[in-house]
This record gives C-alpha cells, structure tokens and sequence, in this order.
C-alpha cells in the first residue's frame, strides 16, 4: 500500500482517537457505574450497534472464511444456530438484565444468592470471564488482526530492531495494544459504544466493497457458481470442500459437509449450551446501559436482524471467491487478507485496511472494558478495597485494562489458530448454557449449582481434549466434545440442585420482585410475590421469539438467493420475511419505542 493510502489509514485512526478521546470530557463518565454502563443513557440503536460491533472483529471474516472453504457454504451452520439464540437473549432476557440495574453480570449473582456461596460464585465467575473466557476471545481476536497486518504488508519472520532480530508478531501485537488502549483506558464504556458505531460502519463498507469486487472477478454469481462446480473433485487441497453441494444452504445428512452428528448438535446444542445464552457478557453490559427496558428489547432485535441480515453475506461471498481464487492455500484463515492484497487498488485498500482496524478496535477495546469491569468490580472492589472513593475505583479500573490487555496480546503469540481458539473457548464452557437457563427460571437452583456445574464444565472440557479421537481440530471432533461436556455437566447440575437446599425465601422473594421472571417455575415464591408487576415474558413471548426467528431465517435466506442467482426463490423469502417484520411491529416494536422503565429504579 501506498504512501496515500496510509494517510487514510492514519486519518482514521486519529479520527477514532478524538472521538474516544472527547467522551472522556462526559460527566457521566467519572464513576464506576458510569464508565461500565455509560449513565444507563444508551439509546436501542446505539447498545445493539454496540453489540455488532463488539461481534463483528477483524478475525471474525477470517474463521468464517475458513469454515466455508472447508464445508461449502453450510458451514456457516456453526454460526446459524447462534440465530435462535439471539433471539431468546431479545425477548427472554434484554428486559430482565435492565430492571436488575447491576453494573456486571457477575455482580448479579449476588442479587440472586445468599450467603457465602454466593460470594465465592461471584469471585469464581468474575474470574473465569475476565482472565479465562474473555481473554481468550481478546487473544485470538489479537491473532486474527496479526495475521491481517502480516499478509498486508508482508513482514518477514522477524524485524530488526537496535540490532535485535525482533519477531514480527510481537512488533503487531505491541502496536495493536498500544492503538486499542488509546481511548478505551480513559473514557470508558461511553467512548467504547460511541466509537463502536463508526467502527461498524466503516467494517460493514469495507467488508462490502471486498465482497462486491471478489464477486466482478469472477464473473459475477454465474462465473462463481461455474468455477466452483469445476474445481477438481475432491479439492485442489486437502482443506477445500468441492462437489456439487458447496453453495447448498442445508447441510447433507450424508456427510459430505458434516456428520449428522455435527448439525445436530449446531442445531440443538451449541446455541443453547453456554454461559451467554441469557446474555451475559458484552451484551448484557449493553442491556444494563440502556435507557429503559424497552430500549433494552429493542437493541436485541436490532443486533439479532443486522447480524444476520446483512452483517454475514459479504463474508460469505468473499470466502467462496476465495476458493476459486486460492483452492491450494494452506491456511484458509489468510485467505481474506490476501484477497485484499491481490484484488484492490491503492484507495480500496486503503479503506479495507481502515475497516480491519475498525474491526479490530472495536472487539478489542469492548472486551478489554468488559473484563476491567469483572476485574475491578467484582473482585477488587467487591473482596479487596471494598470503602474506597471513585477516584481511586477509576485509577484500579483503568490499570486493570492496561493489565488485561498486555496479558491477551502475550497469549495471542502462542494461540495456534483463530478457529481452534474459538472452538477450545465453546467447549470450555459449554456446560453453562443450562444453569445459566435455570438461574433465572428455577427457584430451586442455588450458587452451589453453579459453583459445580463451573467445576464440571471445565473440568470434563479439558479431560477430553486427550480422549483418542476427540483430538483433532476438525467440526466433527470438536462437536462430540462439545455434547460430551454438556450432557455430563447438565447431568451433574440437575442433581446439585435437587439434592442441596435452595436460598432462603427471603432473598429469593426480593430478587423476584426486582426483576420479575415468569412465576412457572417459582413455586412458593411467587405465591407469596407482589401481583403487581407482572412479567412480561409469557405465551405470546413465544409467538414473538419465533416470529423473530422466522423473519431473520428468510431475510438471510432470501438475500443470499438474490445474490448468488436465484432471484425468484430469494425475493419470496423476503416477502415472507417481510410480513413477519410487519407482525413484530404491530406486535412489538411500537409499544417498546414508548416503553418506561417500571418496578426498582437505578442504584445510581
């Protein structure tokens, strides 16, 4: 790339740094509560973009271009089932988070349980999110813009640096730090949402400009469909699907993409199975920021539709070009970035280039404001300096985003690949989905649940990682594992809570009537509730969650039949996509655009 197309580069990044920097000056910034949840001032459409961008990284085109270069298109089966549960979080959960009025997920444990358990659950969890779970994510999304920054400009193995023989990762990975931690150490989740917005934008651009010329330089979706049909049978390489099912949406129960095994458990596990099914994490920050439990509702749908819609298909198109382009490429995760070398000029480049960062930052500095938030909150706030002034809060939060983030660029060195990280992190935790369910439905379920089916989940996790032929890096491999550490841990979980004592009434009673779960599983609690504020999750949240699914399954359907050639069968489905967006806005949108905030107000 050019000298011109740097000072794009350049431009856009200190564009970005002002704006982060500019937030900075918000007094609703100079409080814990403000810094990890923005004022509770978020508007729908500026938590849910948030959301996106925060899901939408520099190393996510890259996983996904492997996936589709080695199943055909119904590899992005791994991702769809994900599709229902954006939904559940949308309809079942948004609204629950933001009447909660916590500042963490982790902190809500406590709002939930009793006692010392209680406490030891909230530390554990704090933990594993922000020095496990989410910095695994940090590290692989660090690999991923590694890789990116690699193959633009092509760096040798090492650099030499005042006459050391430096690697060249490691010059990337200090360098992203460094531009990630710019803004996002001193402003806040204000500075993070507010920037995220731009960064989604100028992503989306790029992905689309790269999608829109790899698709011209092969002729269109005709030219495409015709070299895929002709590369050799059994694939140029080893890691190349080929056949004729490649552009099939429905994966062959035959096996030629997956096993019957591996899209069962896409379908009726994975979505389901880990701890962020109720939201948690990054999203439930978002929902915790909103201004009302409306708005709240409203950025889960919101999130739900673009990333599904719109936010996928560039990737997608990209990645089957990239298979006529390079069917012997080795590692199918570099594929993406070299299209961006070979097929752009200086100015596209440029704004491609513009867009990894925008990704890149985006992801990166969410997360690093998501794990500051556990880390300081939940665990030094909460267990070590639990009477200091906010000053000195805001001094530990900011050192603690420092902290985390030299900690994941160190671990991204060592990480093997983007899609391993992403699937070791799946299995990691996938024994959490249920009790992560129960939490909020079940009365019975107690901290000492969570606390083993935690144990159980990692435990069995790494346990059969060495099983033999459960070692291998493939989707079959990692979907057995993955069905493995769920049915034992649900197994485990269901009896804990059965066979120890639940919380004390009491405590129950107050996290019922503060955040009002559906009554069905609550038992004597919900007798002896308030009859006031009803919850708004029941029967016709069902019709609503499945109209949703439906809306979003024909949208992204519809689209993809549109842009690869079948135009009559595509624009039928978003015809009947359409009349479900009509239904949720008769039904749904239009009471949340005016929904207040009922029942306990903020804690600020």
């Amino acid at each position: 790339m050019d000298a011109t197309g740097w000072v794009i580069v350049g431009l856009y990044l200190l564009g970005i740094l002002g704006l982060g920097l500019w937030t900075s000056r918000r007094r609703k910034t100079r409080s814990m509560d403000g810094f990890f949840t923005a004022g509770r001032t978020l508007p729908w459409w500026l938590a849910g973009t948030a959301m996106l961008a925060t899901s939408f990284s520099s190393d996510t085109p890259l996983h996904t271009t492997r996936m589709i270069r080695e199943h055909g298109l119904s590899g992005a089966w791994f991702y769809w089932g994900s599709i229902l549960g954006g939904g559940l979080i949308a309809f079942f959960f948004a609204r629950l988070w933001r009447r909660s009025s916590v500042i963490t997920d982790a902190e809500l444990i406590e709002l939930r349980y009793a006692g010392k358990p209680a406490a030891v659950l909230r530390g554990a969890t704090a933990l594993f999110r922000g020095t496990v779970l989410e910095l695994i994510t940090l590290a692989w999304v660090t690999l991923g813009m590694t890789k990116i920054v690699r193959t633009l400009i092509e760096l040798p193995e090492t650099v030499e640096l005042l006459g050391l023989a430096v690697p060249a990762d490691a010059l990337v990975v200090a360098a992203l730090i460094v531009i990630g931690l710019a803004y996002s150490v001193t402003s806040g989740l204000l500075a993070v949402v507010f920037t995220e917005m731009v960064e989604f934008t100028v992503a989306m651009l790029g992905a689309i400009l790269l999608a829109g010329v790899a698709l011209y330089k092969v002729g269109g979706a005709s030219g495409l469909r015709e070299k895929l049909a002709a590369l050799p049978q059994g694939g140029a390489s080893e890691n190349l699907a080929t056949g004729s099912g490649v552009l099939d949406f429905l994966p062959s129960m035959a096996g030629e993409t997956f096993s019957a095994l591996t899209v069962g458990v896409y379908l009726g596990v994975m979505w389901w199975s880990t701890p962020y099914v109720d939201g948690s994490g990054q999203r439930a920050q978002r929902f915790l920021s909103c201004k009302n439990e409306g708005h709240a509702l409203l950025a889960g749908i919101w999130n739900m539709a673009v990333q599904w819609i719109i936010r996928s298909w560039p990737w997608y198109i990209a990645a089957l070009v990239s298979m006529v382009l390079y069917p012997s490429l080795k590692d199918g995760e570099t594929a993406y970035p070299r299209m961006v070398v070979d097929l752009l000029p200086s100015i596209p480049r440029a704004i491609m280039v513009a867009s990894f960062f925008a990704a890149f930052m985006s992801t990166f500095t969410g997360l690093l404001n998501l794990c500051a938030s556990y880390l300081s909150n939940d665990i030094y706030r909460r267990f070590l300096v639990p009477k200091a002034s906010q000053r000195h809060y805001l001094t530990a939060s900011r050192g603690f985003t420092v902290a985390v983030a030299v900690v994941a660029g160190s671990l991204a060195l060592v990480l093997p690949s983007v899609l391993g990280a992403f699937r070791f992190k799946m299995e990691l935790m996938s024994g959490l989905g249920l009790v992560a369910l129960l939490r909020w439905f079940w009365w019975r379920v107690n901290a000492t649940t969570e606390l083993v089916a935690m144990v159980t989940s990692v435990s069995v996790a790494l346990t059969v990682q060495f099983l033999p032929g459960l070692d291998a890096d493939t989707a079959d491999a990692s979907a057995l594992r993955l069905l493995l550490v769920v049915a034992t841990t649900a197994l485990v979980t269901i009896v804990t809570a059965l066979v120890t004592r639940p919380d004390p009434d009491e405590k129950l009673l107050a996290f019922f009537e503060r955040v009002r779960p559906p009554a069905m599983f609550w038992g004597p609690i919900a007798a002896r509730a308030c009859k006031g504020d009803a919850s708004s999750i029941n029967l016709g949240t069902w019709g609503q969650f499945g109209l949703a699914v439906v809306f979003v399954f024909c949208a992204m359907f519809g689209l993809g039949k549109v842009i690869l050639g079948q135009p009559l069968l595509g624009l039928g489905l978003l015809a009947v996509s359409a009349a479900c967006f009509y239904g949720l806005w008769r039904w749904v949108i239009r009471g949340a655009l005016v929904d207040r905030p009922v029942g306990p107000q903020d804690p600020t």
